[in-house]
């Protein structure tokens, strides 16, 4: 889908609107809290002095960090459309071999009113990120959040596709079972990619900017888009911060109150001598992005199951029909 079709679907108008003024300082506390969960200025000049290798382990965990923070931007908006509940903890949804032989070798009209039971077990399981329910439509969204698939490759992302549209026959009897009798008649999969890169909106691949028709509030996508600047921003800053005060304490020790540009020499992990010595360890170390990402959605513990006769429709969600719409 097109930059243009996927801003003509954002233009759609829902009930609910994101006031992102008004939303504005409980993103900014989301992101703060989470750049300074693990990586505040004390921890990264801890980091940095005891080496580059040191200080690129601790930056490979603000992939990780980000990806938890778009889960709990997600759940937040999704509070302000009340026909909404998003399930976010202890979600454990069995991957039984027979329903991934429905998934593999079925089209997916063939097992979409089939559901399973949710106590069935089986060595493989799946844990989605959030689990959206509407609740008039009777619709549930299976929802796996990544900051990146770039390192993902095709048989990846079909194998991760595939075990959520298997764990997603289980849903509506662990809905009913489990959540206050819940009831759904329809189960979709959807991953959201933050990047917005490999997007396929037929099979399941969204953009943040998909948040809208997903939540069905306008401005959803706009907003979570701002919540990973902020963040970003605010490991920036820190980052900074912490070569900053390093430096000046290295040149306290060795100098005194003397000669910065003498105490600048000696420190080695300023950005300026390790350009000197190796210019990609230095892109390396003050890149989060080039450190890993996070991978969520990760396998869980089984249970073990039965069949429910209730109708049940599953596959991948569906982007807006934005011809019909207009």
């Amino acid at each position: 889908m097109s930059h243009d079709q996927m801003s003509a679907d954002r233009a759609r108008h829902y009930e609910t609107t994101v006031d992102l003024n008004a939303l504005q300082p409980r993103l900014l506390a989301l992101a703060e809290q989470a750049a300074t969960c693990a990586f505040k200025v004390p921890q990264m000049m801890e980091a940095l002095g005891r080496g580059l290798e040191v200080a690129a382990t601790l930056m490979r965990a603000v992939p990780i960090q980000e990806g938890r923070l778009l889960e709990q931007g997600i759940a937040l908006l999704a509070g302000y459309n009340p026909d909404l509940r998003a399930l976010t903890e202890n979600i454990r949804l069995p991957v039984t071999p027979a329903a991934l032989q429905l998934v593999e070798m079925n089209n997916e009209a063939h097992y979409r009113r089939l559901t399973l039971d949710a106590d069935t077990g089986g060595r493989k399981g799946y844990t989605p990120d959030i689990l959206l329910v509407h609740l008039s439509k009777r619709l549930a969204y299976v929802v796996d959040i990544k900051r990146t698939l770039g390192s993902y490759e095709a048989t990846r992302i079909v194998d991760l596709k595939n075990r959520m549209l298997a764990s997603s026959l289980v849903v509506p009897d662990l809905l009913y079972k489990e959540h206050r009798r819940m009831t759904v008649d329809e189960v979709r999969a959807v991953i959201i990619n933050a990047d917005g890169q490999k997007i396929d909106i037929d099979h399941g691949v969204w953009p943040l900017s998909h948040l809208d028709h997903l939540l069905e509030i306008d401005g959803a996508g706009l907003a979570v888009e701002w919540l990973r600047t902020q963040f970003a921003s605010a490991i920036e800053r820190n980052w900074k911060t912490a070569v900053r005060q390093l430096a000046d304490s290295y040149t306290r020790k060795r100098d005194g109150a003397g000669d910065r540009s003498k105490a600048g020499t000696d420190f080695g992990l300023t950005a300026a001598t390790l350009d000197r010595r190796d210019p990609d360890a230095v892109r390396a170390a003050s890149d989060p992005d080039t450190l890993g990402g996070s991978n969520h959605g990760s396998d869980s513990v089984q249970r073990i199951s039965e069949t429910q006769p209730s109708p049940l429709r599953v596959g991948f969600a569906r982007a807006p029909d934005l011809a019909a719409a207009g």
